[in-house]
């Protein structure tokens, strides 16, 4: 059976699909998008809300990295990062 713990077909897949619709939003905020007249067309038709996709479009403009397309771990923080930079909850 094969080994797919290493597998990057999602990462992929998120990044590949980060990257079109960000060319196109570019395009529709430019008027060059024969498309979409407004970013509210865009949204509607891609199927995310505003608030998401600018979360991913900042954090990829300030950054330049396409690792930030990816979505963040979710949860409570690793308690060992918590101990690290509070040292003082522990006395």
């Amino acid at each position: 059976m094969r080994d797919n713990s290493f597998d990057r077909t999602i990462e992929r897949n998120y990044i590949q699909k980060w990257r079109f619709l960000i060319a196109e939003y570019e395009a529709v905020k430019e008027g060059r998008s024969e498309q979409f007249r407004r970013v509210g067309d865009f949204y509607r038709h891609h199927g995310t809300c505003s608030q998401t996709f600018r979360k991913y479009y900042n954090r990829y403009l300030q950054s330049g990295d396409e690792a930030d397309l990816l979505p963040r771990r979710r949860g409570p923080r690793a308690f060992h990062v918590l101990i690290e930079a509070y040292p003082a909850l522990l006395k």
